[in-house]
């Protein structure tokens, strides 16, 4: 009897012929990753150790900038285990538990943990993040946690020229100090890797129907505006939204991005405008932005009245933008009378598009020179065929085959596919391409949702296919048809005995998706990416 570690190496040769004639031959094929790298941090959950009044847990130091702060070893709050560590600040403070950490250099890397807080306020900057976990000589900081907050997870990922690193579970910031009550617990500090299949963005769609705020004009003079979307524009706007998200992106992508949607409308109007150019602003929905998605889509209304005047303003500065923030979540806004009736869902693909740039920027995971979303004619062409763009817009009632905004061939595909290069370097591909989506978004990466086992990898393909039905990219039969064999395999991965035997559907799978691509039913990049993540899971069986 073959033990669980061993499959049939010549099945696994034909896969791999397979996934190599598809054109898209990856990290799995060599040696699948099957475990989540370590924890690069000592004693992350400060569990070891003997506490006693006034002691550290091993591998941790206390430290407070103003000696106005006291760090506490408790052994009574705990988001795991028995312990955690605590600071509380009667006044002012940048205070923080440290832990000097060997890096890798040049490695894109994800700090997180737990923190729970009880009154904690900002004292000096509005931007002081409150609690945190940070790294010391760095600016990089996750979402704040201020007031009273029940144990929730933040973290960010950074790229490192240093080593080693002073880990911070942190309260206050340079010139942002604050006072209150923090624990912090499970902290986590690993590289980030690239996964397949490749990891599924969360985004968010936030629109507000209603925009009632008070904006300065360049003169100083402050207006009270109003103005509110109908029903209907707003119906219409959340249809192009989803059908942008569900269907435009896993196109656009050739498969390389099947992201998940959440959709909110706000409680409450758009309150908070910030200025952006002569007599025009720009949209803040952070307190609603949750930092739990990778990307947030905000849909605004911009036609306003002054409430003292009557006079009617358009307030956004184009029919959407978004803004730079590195490894963050990204953000991107639409004005509601483009995002719907009046418009089409190219202001998506053009400003969402230039949103996640940014990230992978950041990451340095997009090859050299960055390509932008918005260039001029005749500048760029695809790189496997050096075929020019046909620069026109293509809408939903004129479609043009490799026009700017098509969603399988075109300028913005190519971008968003990696298959796009400078037309005086016809045969290098750029843009955003498979080497960059399997490094995942600015939340859900390998750092926060690991995918590396034979059954993690297996739920993951599951949700793959079903991504691709709803997509439009693969039909319901097709689907059915691989759905089976990834459940034949989940199966067998849940009984010991059997689980070395989940190799046979997986390949099973990998034939069918070949099968498919063949016969024009599935698109080769998809194809190539679902027989990777299937070869992938194979070698981890």
């Amino acid at each position: 009897m073959r033990t669980p570690n061993t499959h049939p190496v010549p099945a696994l040769r034909r896969i791999s012929t397979a996934l190599l004639a598809l054109g898209l031959a990856g990290s799995a094929l060599a040696a699948p990753l099957c475990r989540a790298p370590a924890n690069l941090l000592a004693n992350p959950g400060f569990e070891n150790g003997r506490p006693s009044p006034g002691g550290n847990p091993p591998g941790w130091t206390f430290q407070s900038a103003y000696s106005g702060a006291l760090g506490t070893w408790d052994t009574a709050v705990a988001h795991t285990g028995r312990r955690s560590v605590r600071i509380d600040a009667t006044r002012p403070e940048d205070s923080h538990w440290l832990q000097s950490a060997a890096v890798p250099v040049n490695t894109p890397l994800f700090l997180g943990g737990w923190i729970k807080s009880d009154n904690l306020q900002r004292h000096d900057q509005p931007t002081s993040p409150g609690a945190t976990i940070s790294v010391l000589g760095r600016w990089d900081q996750p979402a704040p946690t201020l007031g009273t907050t029940p144990w929730h997870p933040v973290g960010m990922s950074f790229i490192t020229d240093t080593s080693p690193l002073l880990v911070s579970a942190r309260l206050g910031f340079w010139g942002g100090l604050a006072t209150g009550t923090a624990w912090y617990d499970d902290l986590t500090l690993v590289p980030r890797v690239a996964e397949v299949p490749h990891p599924r963005w969360k985004i968010l769609v936030l629109v507000y129907p209603q925009t009632d705020a008070v904006i300065t004009q360049p003169d100083g003079t402050a207006r009270h505006v109003q103005g509110q979307a109908s029903p209907t524009e707003v119906t219409q706007a959340l249809a192009h939204a989803r059908l942008f998200v569900e269907q435009d992106i896993p196109a656009l992508t050739s498969g390389n991005m099947l992201p998940t949607l959440t959709v909110r409308t706000a409680s409450r109007p758009m309150q908070t405008l910030s200025p952006d150019g002569d007599m025009r602003w720009w949209p803040d929905a952070q307190a609603d932005a949750e930092p739990g998605f990778d990307s947030v889509i905000v849909l605004w209304e911009p036609r306003v009245r002054d409430t003292a005047t009557g006079e009617s303003l358009w307030l956004g500065s184009s029919f959407g933008g978004m803004q730079y923030r590195g490894t963050r979540q990204t953000y991107t806004t639409v004005t509601l009378p483009y995002a719907g009736p009046n418009g089409n869902r190219n202001v998506y693909k053009l400003h969402w598009g230039a949103s996640i740039l940014s990230h992978f920027e950041t990451l340095q995971r997009t090859p050299q020179p960055t390509v932008p979303p918005v260039t001029m004619a005749s500048r760029y062409v695809h790189c496997q065929t050096g075929q020019q763009y046909v620069w026109l817009d293509e809408t939903l009632d004129q479609p043009t085959p490799n026009s700017i905004y098509s969603n399988q061939a075109g300028f913005t595909h190519d971008y968003y596919s990696g298959t796009v290069a400078r037309a005086e370097a016809p045969a290098v591909c750029l843009g955003i391409g498979p080497q960059a989506w399997a490094w995942g978004g600015p939340v859900t990466h390998s750092g926060t949702a690991p995918v590396f086992t034979a059954p993690e990898r297996v739920e993951a393909l599951v949700s793959q296919v079903q991504a691709l039905r709803t997509a439009g990219m693969l039909g319901p039969r097709p689907a059915q048809t691989l759905q089976a064999e990834l459940q034949a395999a989940r199966r067998m991965l849940s009984l010991p005995r059997a689980s070395h035997q989940a190799s046979g559907p997986l390949q099973a799978f990998s034939r069918q998706v070949e099968a498919l691509v063949h016969s024009g039913r599935l698109l080769p990049q998809a194809g190539a990416l679902l027989i990777e993540a299937a070869t992938a899971a194979i070698g981890c069986v």
